[in-house]
């Protein structure tokens, strides 16, 4: 992050979510292992959470997911989830809505130690432009309304 400045806004966990009636929902305990019975969504290599979503796998003995789908588009994870008895893999904020709305059901499952900062990275050797002015005032105005309703 050389010659980058990053300003945390908020932190955010890994979620693993399903469809409101997946029958994961009617267990309210069960062994991570048996994700390997289902496909699991998952972000791709180059994403910034995969890392996290890896090393809590291989924390929880999962080394590999013979049926996983790597994907950054939340409009086909919700269709996917929607039409196949997956799992997602996923930030918390994305599937939020979803959660909210009672289309998606969030799993039972503790993922805090994916817990990490959600911000900004800006150049630091450059003050930003009025139009890149407004438009981080108004993330953080968003960032911050967006926290207290969590």
């Amino acid at each position: 992050m050389t010659g980058l400045h990053f300003e945390p806004l908020y932190t955010e966990e890994v979620c693993f979510v399903v469809r409101a009636d997946h029958p994961l929902t009617a267990r309210p305990h069960f062994s991570l292992t048996e994700l390997v019975h289902y496909t699991v969504l998952i972000p791709p290599s180059g994403a910034v959470i995969r890392p996290l979503v890896d090393r809590f796998l291989l924390t929880n003995g999962i080394a590999d997911l013979p049926q996983s789908v790597e994907t950054v588009s939340d409009s086909f994870a919700r269709a996917f989830l929607d039409r196949f008895d997956a799992v997602w893999i996923i930030s918390r904020g994305v599937a939020s809505p979803d959660i909210a709305a009672g289309r998606l059901a969030r799993l039972d499952i503790d993922t805090s130690e994916t817990r990490g900062a959600v911000g900004l990275t800006t150049r630091a050797d450059r003050d930003p432009s009025l139009a890149l002015s407004i438009m981080i005032t108004t993330i953080r105005d968003h960032a911050r309304s967006a926290v207290d309703r969590f």
